[in-house]
């Protein structure tokens, strides 16, 4: 059935309402900033890719623009501690990010609504304070404090996790203190006029409204966590390595080639790692 529209309703500027049309030189100006910003975006950040893809199965690579041939041999070269230090990148991001995200998740939740002056200032202010101070600084720091006991670290793996805890904390609780709208308050105070107590309403209320959130913290939390360098390289106990170090150690010797081998591969385990962070679990359906 049509409907009719009251042409009192809707003001005649509808009918001289025209398409906006962009000059010629206008739209040249648009596509050119438009290639340049392609162009300096690959540059800055596809072609550095593409090089450690290509120097890592490169048999030699001197002043060329592409290798004189390829090979896998500096994979083959990897051996077991290379291996280890894959393992333990991936096994401190894993831990640090969801550390990160569960402490800045509750934290996000015991500030909501509260006035950002007093205590609550203070806390936020602390929360976020890792963001302005250097890592050397932070892990010079940290390594200070916790090297002496009843809190000695420094022959510990926790000193890591604790300094790229520190360092990783902030950004976690900016994606869960962002996921906090009004309207979720709506719904919390909804479900507790109804009845529910409070751990129902964190559980089948917040929660599932803070998914989104909880997956960009823990990608970011995992992703910062593998990059770290500054703050691990000051605190980091004999005989433990992440990749950064290690890779930091074969480019110091010139030996860049075996280190883009060991790079590509963290890579490609990051990847598969934050791909199955933002996988989509399905909902099982209810009769």
């Amino acid at each position: 059935m049509a409907v009719e529209l009251d042409p009192t309703v809707l003001p005649v500027m509808h009918k001289k309402a025209r398409p906006v049309r962009r000059s010629l030189v206008v739209r040249i100006l648009g596509g050119a900033f438009l290639g340049f910003s392609a162009l300096l975006c690959f540059w800055l950040f596809v072609l550095p890719v593409v090089v450690v893809a290509l120097s890592s199965v490169a048999a030699h690579w001197s002043g060329t623009i592409l290798p004189d041939g390829f090979s896998t041999r500096w994979f083959e070269r990897l051996g077991s501690s290379d291996f280890d230090a894959i393992t333990t990148s991936l096994e401190i991001g894993m831990g640090v990010a969801v550390l990160g995200t569960i402490l800045g998740l509750w934290l996000a939740l015991a500030l909501e609504g509260r006035d950002r002056r007093g205590l609550g200032a203070i806390v936020d202010t602390i929360a976020m304070m890792p963001n302005g101070v250097p890592s050397v600084v932070l892990g010079l720091a940290v390594l200070i404090a916790y090297h002496k006991r009843p809190f000695d670290l420094s022959s510990s793996a926790a000193i890591v996790v604790f300094v790229q805890l520190a360092l990783v904390l902030p950004f976690c609780y900016r994606c869960a203190a962002a996921a906090l709208r009004p309207e979720l308050t709506i719904l919390r105070e909804a479900a507790a006029s109804l009845g529910a107590p409070p751990s129902m309403v964190l559980r089948r209320v917040v929660l599932p409204q803070l998914v989104p959130a909880i997956r960009a913290s823990l990608a970011l939390g995992f992703a910062l966590s593998l990059g770290e360098l500054g703050a691990t390289l000051t605190v980091y106990p004999p005989g433990f390595a992440t990749v950064p170090i290690v890779v930091v150690g074969q480019v110091e010797r010139g030996y860049y080639l075996p280190a883009s081998a060991l790079s590509l591969i963290l890579l490609l385990v990051s990847l598969a790692a934050l791909l199955l962070i933002a996988a989509r679990v399905p909902r099982r359906r209810t009769d």
